[in-house]
């Protein structure tokens, strides 16, 4: 009886070893994906909270899962935090406001130039609520009014 040499066990085992790290890869991708969070939030309430702990821990990746995707570019929160950043901003915090049947979150904050506003509007699709990257017309949410 002919018995396996080294060389023939490696080859007759590289394809199982090939198969089954494919399906642990699979598998990976699958469990991420399935655990990713949703975008926007549940209601515009928890909107608001969502986009203040975004801001505050720094999380841009967050941060563009609230915003509604055909509004802002891949990149636009980074970019937002970046900037807050530079300008040395403390005391950030959004409000939410409902004027003229629209709402619009409002994040508001200090900085060693003045005051730093950002106001989007809110919208609801699907049951999920989102910013809007479009900034609203009506610049008075940054003038105290």
């Amino acid at each position: 009886m002919p018995t396996m040499t080294g060389k023939r066990w490696k080859t007759r085992l590289l394809p199982a070893f090939l198969i089954a790290g494919f399906v642990v890869w699979m598998t990976m991708v699958c469990v991420s994906i399935a655990n990713e969070p949703p975008e926007g939030s549940a209601s515009a309430r928890s909107l608001r909270g969502d986009v203040a702990k975004a801001v505050q821990d720094q999380d841009a990746d967050r941060l563009q899962n609230l915003f509604h995707p055909d509004t802002v570019a891949d990149g636009y929160a980074t970019a937002l935090l970046e900037r807050l950043k530079e300008a040395e901003s403390s005391d950030v915090s959004p409000t939410l406001r409902t004027e003229d049947q629209q709402q619009v979150l409002v994040l508001k904050g200090t900085s060693a130039d003045g005051a730093v506003c950002v106001p989007w509007q809110v919208t609801e699709e699907d049951s999920r609520w989102y910013l809007d990257g479009t900034p609203p017309l009506n610049a008075h949410f940054c003038n105290g009014r």
